[in-house]
């Protein structure tokens, strides 16, 4: 390498004045509103566990931040967390997969199919635009109250968001 392009490589390797300034004030506004946003989070938990102390909120149903962390070192301790953090991550990705599979297949035979697209349409908007919240109960009611449930409902919730946005980017598609 020679000496010239050797001092154009550090002359753009330099930072002006105005650059430092700029990046120093970045940093100091991300610096305040990390301090802003730390305070506010404090302040909340502060409040919450003060307001259930003093029987201001009813700390059976919205309990407190003390017992939140009690509970969580008590079951870490014996292995319960892991095992339920197992069995929901279980639940999610199974439900994730299921909704990945059924909204594929599904858009790919409305896609291919004109017909049974134009049949099934506003019957998908009509399932995706329902409060899929509270079918819950309902799955709960017809499944009972088990791993098969929270998956059914989990997929309730995405599948038909999933299929509309998949068909639709594949009519997009030329």
């Amino acid at each position: 390498m020679s000496r010239k392009s050797k001092k154009v490589v550090s002359e753009d390797l330099t930072i002006s004045d105005a650059q430092r300034a700029y990046i120093r004030k970045y940093w100091l506004q991300k610096k305040k509103i990390r301090i802003y946003q730390i305070i506010i989070l404090v302040g909340f938990i502060a409040l919450w566990e003060i307001t259930t102390q003093l029987d201001i909120v009813d700390s059976f149903i919205f309990s407190s931040p003390s017992i939140v962390v009690k509970t969580f070192i008590e079951m870490a301790s014996n292995g319960q967390l892991f095992y339920h953090i197992g069995i929901t991550l279980f639940e999610t990705l199974v439900s994730f997969f299921l909704v990945n599979a059924i909204g594929l297949v599904a858009a790919i035979i409305l896609w291919w199919n004109d017909s049974i697209s134009k049949i099934l349409e506003p019957y998908l908007i009509v399932l995706n635009s329902l409060p899929k919240s509270a079918l819950a109960p309902v799955f709960i009611v017809w499944l009972g109250n088990n791993m098969k449930t929270i998956i059914v409902a989990a997929i309730s919730v995405a599948v038909f968001g999933s299929i509309i946005t998949l068909y639709s980017d594949f009519k997009a598609v030329e």
